[in-house]
């Protein structure tokens, strides 16, 4: 019943009264207490039906979400692990210290750090930005695969740390 996504109803049949199922069902029941021997019967829950709700009224939308995110099986993105790669290399060259991938994480969404910083890290890190080849096949818009200062391919790597233009020496 744990795995249905239909509603489920249950409707009461008055015993002995000539239904099929129900005298079954008692056929079936006295069948079974009168064995020598009980059935073994497993009464372990199988972890994929093992649900365990949560109290409504102590609920808030943080733990309910965290909740969510635990039950989802993330991929792994190749763009992604490339620029954990380049943070972690950065960080031992700049700071001489090694990062785990979990602490660059955490360290994206600390209090201190405004949302939209830490949207941007986020999107950063992902790829999510739209830059060179998303424009490419963009008609109207195949210039902006380009850096118009430097001619160069256009990816947040060049916009904040290679382009000669005055945006990147205004970020940092």
């Amino acid at each position: 019943m744990r795995q249905r996504s239909a509603r489920t109803t249950m409707q009461w049949i008055k015993g002995h009264n000539g239904n099929k199922g129900n005298e079954g069902s008692d056929a079936l029941a006295k069948q079974g207490a009168n064995k020598q021997r009980p059935d073994h019967l497993s009464l372990e829950i199988p972890k994929e039906l093992d649900i365990q709700g949560a109290k409504l009224l102590t609920l808030i939308q943080a733990t309910a979400y965290k909740g969510i995110l635990e039950q989802k099986q993330h991929k792994s993105r190749n763009t992604t692990k490339k620029n954990l790669q380049l943070t972690c290399m950065a960080i031992k060259r700049i700071m001489g210290d090694t990062e785990t991938n979990a602490a660059i994480w955490n360290n994206t969404q600390k209090k201190t750090i405004r949302p939209i910083v830490q949207q941007f890290l986020f999107k950063t890190m992902h790829g999510t930005h739209l830059t060179s080849r998303y424009w490419r096949n963009i008609n109207g818009y195949k210039e902006r695969e380009t850096c118009a200062t430097c001619n160069e391919s256009e990816s947040m790597s060049h916009i904040l740390t290679q382009c000669r233009g005055r945006t990147t020496q205004t970020i940092w």
